[in-house]
């Protein structure tokens, strides 16, 4: 499968953004998961930080 513009035909790259402000996600040194405020103890404990927001 290939995603193309349907008026044109043009094929297009998906890529995915922040609606905050339109960064890309793909960027694996800006970005990294965090444990959320549903996360258990062997999460938080784990491999998974907290993000300390609020």
């Amino acid at each position: 499968m290939v995603l193309v513009d349907s008026a044109t035909g043009e094929e297009v790259e998906p890529v995915v953004l922040d609606a905050r402000t339109g960064r890309r996600l793909d960027d694996s040194e800006a970005y990294v998961f965090t444990a959320g405020p549903a996360a258990g103890a062997a999460t938080r404990g784990g491999r998974y930080e907290e993000s300390g927001r609020a």
